[in-house]
């Protein structure tokens, strides 16, 4: 019979945020399977990895082959459950063959950074997707939170707001969050420079939408 997979979320990045659970588990699993930044952390165990990039049909297929003698985890950014890859895994494998650890999402990190509580903010993402419903959400909600990727930066998503009419809106700009070159800038909608958060980042966005 195949092990279970290990689903476990290791937080915004710095592994001072990994619940210590989630080390034990990665600690004393076989092969670890996720992004290039997270598996670095772990080098120094000596564990068989799996680098994820544009490799997800790839991944199924190592995953697969692994777990017949093998303990895999799969390591995931934030929270695996919150536009994360536990939706993928769960259309290849069973749900009771994922064993889910959560993680600290970076949009939590963001909020705490900046004092907010985020149980009334709407939440969105445009990593890997596009931007149809935004405005939308920002023009019925006076807090909304975006996970960014590379391709859509804070200052396309601004421009892309303003030009369906947002205005009035605070942007809080949340980049590399736990890392040492964190970063936390703060705009009004108009003025988010093209510069901003180049890297995928969390976007704040607060204010009244009209």
């Amino acid at each position: 019979m195949a092990n279970p997979i290990r689903v476990i979320g290791v937080g915004p990045g710095n592994p001072d945020y990994t619940a210590p659970l989630a080390v034990d588990l990665i600690r004393s699993s076989d092969v670890l399977v996720g992004g290039e930044r997270l598996l670095a952390h772990y080098a120094g165990l000596g564990k068989e990895c799996f680098p994820l990039h544009n490799n997800l049909r790839e991944m199924i297929e190592f995953i697969e082959e692994r777990r017949q003698d093998s303990v895999v985890a799969v390591l995931a950014s934030g929270d695996p459950g919150f536009y994360g890859i536990l939706g993928y895994l769960k259309k290849h494998f069973p749900e009771e063959e994922l064993k889910v650890v959560p993680g600290l999402s970076s949009i939590q990190l963001a909020c705490a950074k900046l004092c907010m509580s985020w149980h009334d903010a709407a939440f969105y993402s445009v990593h890997g997707r596009d931007m149809e419903g935004l405005a939308d959400l920002v023009r019925a909600n006076s807090k909304v939170v975006v996970l960014t990727d590379p391709n859509k930066t804070p200052g396309l998503i601004a421009r892309e707001l303003v030009a369906k009419g947002i205005s009035n809106m605070k942007v809080y700009v949340c980049e590399n969050l736990s890392y040492e070159d964190e970063r936390i800038d703060e705009y009004e909608i108009e003025t988010v420079p093209d510069n901003a958060g180049n890297s995928g980042c969390v976007l704040v966005i607060t204010g009244s939408g009209k």
